[in-house]
């Protein structure tokens, strides 16, 4: 990685801190761990040489942290530039995954989360800053937009071109007076190498050390000059496949561990409310079958316990006997409760391509056309709960009733029994979730008079998202009569309802004991849930670089542009999802378009420059007013500074205003529903209930605040070493935000009757179903300290070494409503929501020995101790609210061979070379009984993984 500083020497450490007397100690701490420490952040560039072949390149370069184009610039916005040669050397099994090691990017999804769910989201790789949501992360494509492939508004990062990324600019801090709505949290811009010449391939083979995770990825990249250098051609593709990885139950590091409520707790007994403990399964279900009510019969007039109760069917239907262990609720600590959380998938099976093309021809001097064509396919396999019944009603006749159950139930005077089962033998409810994009650009550039330089393109694209296809989703109807068997008039297994409907075609369903349904009863109860999704984006922009005047300090810079955008969003469901017949899906037809008209400037105005103290004080301001055709009109801007004292220490601050909008989801989604298991804080139980999100058109778009204030230091008495720190504070009023359906709960318990109106409930006092929708609720923050380090050398003969670090100190993630704040930095494994755990500390640090055909890198990546939840006070409201600190080392060696192309490279890595287990990390919401007890959006559930590939260069 390289940080670009003034004249291109940052190396690397371009942060910014403001200046709090406590945390001072903490940044010498820091960047002197980094420099004895034998690892820091993937190694960046070398900056000098960073800065001699871009400057050797071009006179004037657009780093993504500005929009002005002036030689040796460095804006005052914090901008990491992760350059090729780093990606080469850490050979990942994509970019997104380096990208997502940097510390400032937290609970970022991926297809290896470990986390159950049949989420939409499922098997894209999307980026989250400081843990604010994928959809404050604006993703670029050589500065441009790329249209959605989630409806959140999100890009999935492996549907764009990466064979021919040159470098990543990754902006910590908001920058929408440069890039527009979304870049709230910051901005990851994807650059291609426009004018790569020759011919160069690679492929790459990986696999976990327990034998899964397979992963391979082929390249092919090919580019040309023509009309004797007027024009260029390039074409690119590749094809990647990730294997998934098995399941919790497969790794050794699984117990079942969970975060429940303590049964034996009262507000005066000095327990604690909740224990964290292990082989946590249900205590209303098994895998076979079990009576779950009535819980007592009357006898002679006098109710007594129903000796049915509480008795499990075995596997091939007969009687036994369950020992539900200590009973909490809808869960059980040990006996014989079943855990479903140890059968999710620790990670998706994905396959992917991306297909580009670019021509550029120059048609004079001054002026060059040019045209691009890219297309990206993914196709992943989504796993999520198995599906499950809490009380199905069997009548007293059901034919496959054991008979020794029925003989009871006549002395008992019982006409049916409940059942509670998970239908792990069926396996999850999976499904499939394909991803199509298609771009396509056509612009031109060019210069004109003393220095000026204008672009302008227009951009089409548009994503298929299909998603559904669930095998093993009952079609809860078809369920309960084909589980309604009885013996018919022939002496044939029926469905009841079949006796008067003889062509309703329902195949009788054997729910007693495991594996024993036959092919024709699921064929009759599975569905098939499918949402189909199209998004459209029009993008057409103009912008002009120049610099129209002097003053006393130098050249005045500007960038001046207006840009048009238009999104659309339709999608279509099944019919049987529109009246909410499956168990899992139930999509929505919805559609819904916004158009998007912005106007911005962008200046770097020179205050003075060689005076003492005052090597070079610049200040760099942009603006930007938005018209929404959804939600009127709006301004961002940015106010920063640089000031260079010397030639070794730079101060660096910005402030600015940011917005996001409301996505094409937020507003138009006509709804989506779920079947969740919630505590009912007024019936005191837990059942199932139906959530159904849908979209809100009347929401306005967030504002955000953000401040950045550090420094970067580069000491002449030690040549080679870079020193920065920046601190930065986000603050975000009116967050769009979207409750659980757990949250809604709370809400209206404690008070909150706008959350109460969302809330359905039947005669009998039950919750049906609890509408969520997107709101203007909250107010977040997000506040911390971001510290780089590195120092590259010389060691003689030996070869040149590289140390470099990047850590992240997160002092506050906080999230306010109904005037309550709860901050969440600290917490390791987060409410019910994974992604919002942020820990205090993330480190990454790397050496690297290059020996010129040969070099290794050792790569460390540390997360800190941290909570469950830092607002529970151990001993009274959990027992154990410890999460501990994790190390994973990477380590990766490359060869060089000579004679063999311009340049052939083997190389192979082992990642996580220990084979550290994840931390125990379970999330403490009570509902939440299908997770692995490790928060997969953190830590690495797969386990040690090898990689060996080959690359050339033609």
């Amino acid at each position: 990685m390289s940080m670009q500083d003034n004249n291109q020497r940052s190396g690397g450490m371009k942060k910014s801190f403001k200046g709090r007397h406590g945390l001072i100690c903490q940044v010498s701490r820091i960047a002197l761990f980094a420099l004895v420490s034998a690892a820091a952040a993937p190694a960046w560039a070398d900056p000098q040489d960073q800065g001699e072949k871009q400057a050797a390149a071009l006179d004037e370069i657009v780093v993504t942290g500005t929009r002005v184009a002036r030689q040796g610039y460095d804006a005052p916005t914090p901008t990491t530039v992760i350059d090729q040669a780093r990606l080469l050397e850490a050979a990942p099994a994509n970019i997104a995954d380096f990208v997502n090691q940097l510390p400032a990017l937290v609970g970022s999804n991926t297809p290896r989360r470990g986390t159950s769910g049949a989420g939409a989201e499922a098997g894209s790789n999307f980026f989250d800053m400081r843990a604010l949501g994928p959809n404050r992360t604006l993703v670029l494509l050589d500065g441009h937009r790329v249209v959605p492939t989630s409806d959140i508004g999100a890009v999935d990062a492996n549907l764009l071109p990466q064979a021919l990324v040159q470098r990543v600019d990754v902006i910590t801090g908001g920058a929408s007076a440069a890039w527009g709505s979304d870049a709230v949290a910051g901005v990851v811009n994807y650059v291609l190498d426009r004018t790569f010449t020759g011919v160069k391939t690679g492929a790459q083979y990986g696999i976990s050390n327990e034998g899964d995770a397979k992963s391979f990825k082929g390249e092919l990249s090919v580019g040309s000059p023509f009309a004797e250098g007027r024009g260029h051609v390039i074409v690119s593709g590749e094809y990647h496949s990730e294997g998934g990885a098995g399941f919790p139950d497969s790794r050794d590091w699984f117990t079942s561990r969970k975060t429940v409520l303590n049964p034996a707790w009262t507000p005066t007994n000095g327990q604690p409310r909740r224990l964290v403990a292990d082989h946590v399964g249900k205590s209303n279900q098994t895998t076979g079958g079990l009576i779950t009510g009535p819980r007592t019969v009357m006898v002679n007039g006098v109710s007594t316990a129903n000796p049915l109760y509480n008795k499990q069917f075995g596997p091939n239907g007969e009687l036994l006997p369950f020992n539900p262990g200590l009973v909490t609720g809808i869960q059980a600590i040990g006996g014989d409760s079943q855990d479903v959380g140890g059968r999710i998938r620790l990670a998706l099976p994905l396959r992917y391509g991306t297909a580009y093309g670019r021509v550029s021809y120059e048609l004079t001097p001054d002026i060059t056309v040019f045209g691009e064509a890219g297309y990206g396919k993914a196709r992943n396999d989504v796993v999520g709960r198995a599906f499950e019944i809490t009380n199905q009603v069997i009548r007293a006749d059901n034919a496959y009733l054991p008979v020794a159950v029925k003989q009871q139930m006549t002395q008992l005077g019982l006409s049916t029994i409940n059942v509670g089962r998970m239908f792990l033998d069926m396996g999850g409810v999976s499904g499939r979730s394909k991803r199509a994009q298609q771009r396509y650009v056509a612009g031109a550039e060019g210069v004109f008079g003393d220095g000026w330089s204008w672009d302008s393109y227009f951009q089409h694209g548009r994503t298929h998202f299909s998603f559904g296809a669930f095998d093993n989703n009952p079609i809860l109807a078809n369920f309960d009569r084909a589980v309604d068997a009885v013996v018919g008039p022939n002496g044939q297994i029926v469905c009841r309802s079949t006796l008067t409907d003889p062509t309703n075609f329902c195949a009788p369903f054997d729910i007693f004991g495991e594996g024993n349904m036959s092919q024709a009863a699921l064929n009759y109860v599975n569905g098939n849930a499918v949402q189909n999704v199209r998004f459209g984006q029009d993008v057409g922009a103009f912008t002009l670089r120049g610099e129209p005047f002097s003053i006393w300090a130098g050249p005045v810079s500007t960038a001046i542009g207006a840009e048009y955008r238009r999104e659309s969003y339709r999608s279509t469901a099944d019919s049987l999802s529109l009246v909410d017949a499956h168990y899992v899906g139930n999509y929505k037809p919805a559609h819904g378009s916004y158009t998007v008209k912005d106007l911005f400037a962008e200046a770097v105005v020179p205050l003075a420059q060689g005076l003492p103290f005052v090597e070079q004080l610049d200040l760099n301001g942009a603006v930007r007013f938005t018209d929404y055709s959804t939600s009127g009109s709006v301004a961002t801007w940015k106010l920063g500074a640089t000031w260079d004292l010397d030639d070794q220490f730079r101060i660096r601050g910005v402030a600015s205003r940011d917005i996001r909008a409301a996505n094409l989801a937020e507003k138009f989604a006509a709804g989506i529903t779920l079947n969740q298991t919630i505590d009912d804080p007024v019936t005191n139980s837990s059942y199932s209930i139906r959530a159904i999100t849908t979209g809100n058109r009347d929401l306005a778009p967030e504002k955000a605040d953000t401040r950045s204030l550090g420094f970067v230091y580069r000491p002449s008495w030690l040549d080679g070493l870079s020193l920065s720190a920046d601190y930065y504070d986000i603050k975000i009023k009116g967050s769009i935000t979207t409750l659980e359906a757990t949250n809604v709960l709370a809400r209206c318990a404690a008070g909150s009757t706008d959350q109460c109106g969302f809330i359905t409930r039947n005669a009998a006092g039950l919750i049906t179903h609890i509408t969520l929708l997107p709101q203007n609720l909250n107010a977040e923050r997000a506040r911390g300290i971001d510290f780089e380090a590195g120092w590259q050398g010389d060691l003689g003969d030996i070869g040149r070494l590289s140390l470099r670090s990047v850590a992240s100190y997160a002092d506050e993630r906080s999230v306010t409503a109904n005037g309550i704040t709860v901050n969440y930095a600290g917490d390791n494994a987060n409410e019910q929501r994974f992604p919002t755990a942020v820990p205090r500390w993330r480190l990454l640090s790397s050496a690297t020995l290059d020996t010129g055909s040969f070099s290794t890198t050792l790569t460390n990546r540390f997360i800190g101790a941290g909570h469950l939840h830092r607002e529970f006070k151990e001993g009274v409201d959990i027992d154990n609210n410890r999460v501990k600190a994790v190390s994973y080392f990477d380590l990766t060696a490359t060869y060089t061979l000579g004679g063999i192309g311009e340049q052939t490279q083997i190389y192979a890595s082992i990642y996580n070379l220990l084979n550290q287990d994840p931390p125990a990390s379970p999330n403490w919401s009570t509902s939440s009984t299908i997770q692995s007890g490790v928060n997969g959006y953190l830590y690495d559930v797969i386990g040690r993984q090898f990689r060996v590939g080959v690359r050339s260069k033609f």
